[in-house]
């Protein structure tokens, strides 16, 4: 079935107004157990795709419902309040369900908006996603800034077929217009819509030591990655990594420096570290105009060259460098296609730790190949680096990922997108069972963190009485988590 409702063009032929929606998640749904801890990003997505409209001249709101602690019926009043032409809701795959129950329920106050759903868990698995929810007319695949553009010169009742990057319905059937480009050249994009989002930046957070002064903002500088890991989705942004320029990333952070006098900035790019001349233009610009900001990176184990690149960092304001490390065992590493040994990985951090930047290494249990032994290895591998923080999540077969399709040759696979959040075993290799993963995952949060070199680390790093309320958060979460059964 399709939604029927009244037409929604005007007399100019265009949307006039759009509401950019990131649907309620409370912090348990994505953390579990951990929820005190957690992250509470801002929606950097939306941000863009608002600039985007701004400039096409669509009056343009977003709504950023977890940020504001929403439900449904708060969400639906902002909604409502703005009286939107187009309403686009964002959401991953642990959110989707919550995306749907939304667009559920402003159908059933019978607003008259089109509600198009966007995000990498529908550009991963399209038809899948509009034949179970029924209540979004259509879907933007991949980058959307484009294709935005092209829905908001829409009538509103003339074919989407031309448009390319959607996903419509066609009677029963869900079907693709043509693809959608990926952008070439990021810099024509205008600077994110941060101004749209309540309180930013201080109505968001980042886990403990993740953020070394405040205010703090996060960015995206790059989008896509060459890499062949088998748990990652690489559908939305694909494998050809491309970039904003180094003058664009430095206008970028002056922007944030003069509107909202941020400190320090953490880079959730996949691999910020990829462009060997942008970071070192980067590096220069801020020595050379002493630009007064903190900041730290996501990595490849691969992107680090050398030693004095890595003091280049640190003179530049890099103090703390996060490594996708996953396993201790070099056959697990090996079958995901990390494409990494164990002897690199103890190099590269080890020469980060001796240019004074903080190393923190993300893992996980449960791969394929996993076994009770490649689990000990991992830890012993964990305890063995000089790392300063860890993050330990459970393999999550995720879709648009290889190892979405694999799973079952690896174990059992549970494809409930409401439990993706990292934290539930929904993949249990052959050979293990989720409560032995689970009592690994709690071992390895003990035997890494219950130290006194990391707990002398952590207490010599509080500068704020925000981060310090941050750590006890933390600390305390931990403390409840390892003691507490299930996820």
């Amino acid at each position: 079935m399709q939604w029927e409702h009244p037409s929604v063009s005007n007399a100019e032929g265009r949307m006039k107004r759009l509401v950019l929606v990131n649907p309620p998640l409370t912090m348990e749904e994505r953390y579990g157990n951990l929820a005190k801890a957690g992250s509470r990003l801002p929606p950097l997505g939306l941000c863009n795709l608002a600039a985007v409209a701004r400039t096409a001249g669509v009056e343009t709101t977003i709504v950023d419902a977890p940020a504001r602690g929403w439900g449904i019926e708060e969400t639906w009043q902002a909604i409502e309040k703005f009286a939107p032409d187009l309403i686009g809701i964002t959401a991953v795959t642990i959110s989707v369900f919550n995306a749907a129950a939304l667009a559920r329920y402003i159908r059933e106050k019978g607003h008259p908006a089109r509600i198009v759903l966007g995000g990498p868990h529908v550009t991963a698995v399209p038809e899948d996603t509009l034949q179970r929810f029924l209540h979004f007319d259509f879907a933007a695949i991949g980058e959307a800034e484009d294709t935005l553009t092209e829905l908001l010169a829409w009538d509103g009742t003339s074919p989407l077929d031309g448009i390319a990057g959607l996903a419509i319905r066609r009677g029963d059937e869900v079907v693709r217009t043509a693809p959608r480009p990926f952008i070439k050249d990021l810099d024509r994009l205008p600077m994110p819509a941060w101004d749209l989002l309540e309180g930013y930046p201080t109505a968001y957070s980042q886990s403990a030591m993740r953020s070394h002064r405040f205010p703090t903002a996060c960015l995206i500088t790059s989008r896509g990655c060459y890499g062949k890991c088998t748990f990652c989705d690489v559908s939305c942004f694909g494998r050809k990594p491309r970039k904003h320029g180094a003058e664009y990333v430095i206008r970028l952070v002056n922007d944030l420096i003069e509107r909202y006098g941020v400190k320090d900035i953490s880079f959730y790019d996949d691999n910020f570290l990829d462009f060997p001349s942008r970071i070192d233009a980067i590096c220069h610009a801020i020595i050379d105009q002493k630009i007064d900001i903190t900041w730290s990176c996501d990595a490849r184990i691969d992107t680090i060259r050398s030693p004095e690149q890595l003091e280049m960092f640190r003179k530049a304001g890099c103090w703390q460098i996060l490594y996708g490390i996953e396993s201790g065992s070099q056959m697990i590493l090996d079958e995901v296609k990390k494409n990494v040994t164990l002897d690199k990985i103890r190099e590269v951090v080890g020469w980060t730790a001796r240019a004074g930047i903080a190393v923190k290494g993300f893992f996980m249990m449960g791969l394929p190949l996993e076994t009770e032994e490649t689990m000990k290895e991992t830890i012993r591998f964990a305890l063995e680096l000089p790392l300063t923080n860890a993050h330990v999540t459970f393999a999550t077969p995720l879709p648009g990922s290889e190892l979405y399709t694999t799973a079952s040759k690896y174990g059992a696979f549970d494809n409930d997108w409401r439990k993706m959040n990292m934290w539930s075993p929904v993949f249990v290799p052959h050979g293990v069972t989720a409560e032995l993963m689970e009592k690994y995952k709690k071992k390895f949060f003990r035997d890494f963190y219950f130290r006194p070199r990391i707990v002398a680390t952590y207490l010599r790093n509080i500068r704020h009485p925000r981060q310090a309320l941050s750590l006890a958060n933390g600390f305390i979460t931990l403390l409840t988590s390892l003691v507490r059964r299930g996820r």
